[in-house]
């Protein structure tokens, strides 16, 4: 028998299951104040809330990740065991910036300046993470395109995957 279906099935399902359990925990762990002092040279409580985003944001994505493996269970295939791997990974980076975004004002959303409504946010961030990136991708062409009269490189051609027309 081939060793993905073998073993592969089930080492995603403890990865995706430590990650969700692990999330939860840390959550907990940094929530609670306990933690305290230096981690490899980060003042942790001075970056404790965004520890605390991120492991909201790998919780979501690896529900997410763990509800796509019971749906597509027979459907396991390599390419799909890198998303499975990256996916709790990518939501916590994810999340993080997603908080950073709406405390800078860049992208606008009316929610409570609560530690309970960012976690919030942070989470359906991992949970939603191809609808994040999507946001993200408008949100940069808006940004560095304008209204889309430009390229990027200021020539006019609209959506930039042309050369200008003479």
């Amino acid at each position: 028998m081939d060793p993905l279906k073998r073993f592969g099935k089930q080492i995603i399902f403890v990865y995706l299951l430590i990650w969700f359990i692990g999330s939860l925990w840390m959550m907990a762990v940094l929530g609670s104040g306990s933690v305290q002092g230096k981690l490899l040279g980060v003042d942790v409580s001075l970056y404790h809330e965004y520890a605390c985003f991120g492991f909201a944001g790998a919780l979501g994505g690896a529900l997410y990740g763990l509800r796509m493996f019971h749906e597509h269970y027979h459907d396991l295939t390599p390419q799909w065991m890198y998303w499975y791997f990256m996916r709790p990974i990518l939501c916590f980076g994810s999340a993080i910036i997603t908080i950073v975004l709406f405390e800078s004002g860049i992208m606008l959303l009316q929610v409570d300046d609560s530690m309970s409504a960012r976690i919030s946010i942070a989470f359906l961030t991992g949970y939603g993470y191809g609808k994040f990136m999507e946001k993200i991708k408008a949100l940069t062409t808006t940004f560095f395109n304008g209204n889309g009269s430009t390229n990027g490189n200021g020539n006019g051609t609209g959506n930039g995957s042309e050369p200008p027309k003479s």
